[in-house]
């Protein structure tokens, strides 16, 4: 039986993957992801290699309304969203702890 499911973080590397084998084992997929500039690129819109039938919802996830209604009618969650990237983690520590432990509370 099909499931709907929402992936936080379905854009990334991870996340993507991920997609790709849910709507392959035919549930219905949502993406919530923030498109990270530093990840992204500065004009990031839902990219290319994201699979054409998940549904993209672009979004923080420390913002309760977006996250709210990204997990409106799912049946599963999948959180997979973070900052990444090692380095700028020893200089961006407040803005890792806000969005990967703070986004995970919110969630």
């Amino acid at each position: 039986m099909s499931k709907k499911v929402l992936v936080t973080g379905g854009a990334g590397f991870i996340g993507s993957h991920t997609v790709d084998a849910l709507i392959e084992r035919g549930d219905t997929v949502r993406v919530f992801d923030n498109l990270n500039s530093q990840v992204h690129g500065p004009l990031a819109e839902k990219p290319l290699y994201l699979h054409e039938g998940a549904e993209f919802i672009q979004g923080d996830m420390r913002d309760r309304d977006s996250l709210r209604k990204a997990i409106e009618g799912m049946d599963i969650i999948i959180h997979d969203a973070a900052e990444v990237g090692v380095g700028q983690s020893m200089y961006s520590i407040d803005q890792y702890i806000s969005t990967n432990v703070g986004g995970t509370g919110v969630l």
